[in-house]
């Protein structure tokens, strides 16, 4: 039996977090996703142990779950794209479009969700967005914005912070 098999980015869409806590609504793709730029990133969990003087073994041993995050590079970021990830403001259009950085630091959540060519699909209620440009430019290089999601848990009751969807 072949089971599931996930390939492939289709789309990765981010969006406003609903107004209950939970899964955004009015998603849409940054830009287009470098090739072989999209990952999950999961640490490992970190353990506790509370030893006593009595036995050889931990009497406890507390775990706490390691970060979640998503990173993906947009090969062609527009000023719309650079407000969504870095905040600032946009004026004009098209050709005479600019895009202003923010004065002060501003923390950006969002809702992610990733979609496969096929296989399985992430949701990704609440997360806080942190980009930077790509370091290379040149002939041989586009310039993008890398993008990284830390998965949080969101506001929203009973909402877990992770969920999947198919696709076929």
């Amino acid at each position: 039996m072949a089971g599931l098999i996930t390939v492939g980015v289709a789309k990765i869409e981010v969006g406003a977090i609903a107004v209950d806590g939970g899964m955004g609504t009015t998603l849409a793709p940054l830009g287009y996703t470098e090739e072989g730029s999209a990952a999950i990133n999961m640490d490992d969990p970190t353990e506790t142990e509370f030893p006593v003087e009595e036995i050889e073994t931990p009497l406890h041993i507390q775990s706490k779950a390691g970060k979640t995050s998503i990173a993906f590079k947009v090969a062609n970021p527009d000023e719309d794209t650079l407000v969504s990830v870095f905040g600032g403001s946009k004026t004009g259009t098209g050709p005479t479009a600019v895009y202003k950085w923010p004065v002060t630091p501003v923390t950006i959540e969002r809702s992610i969700k990733i979609t496969p060519a096929q296989g399985m699909g992430i949701n990704i209620p609440r997360a806080k967005i942190t980009a930077k440009f790509s370091s290379e430019i040149g002939r041989a290089a586009l310039l993008g914005v890398e993008v990284t999601g830390t998965v949080m848990q969101p506001t929203k009751a009973d909402e877990p912070a992770l969920s999947t969807f198919r696709v076929v």
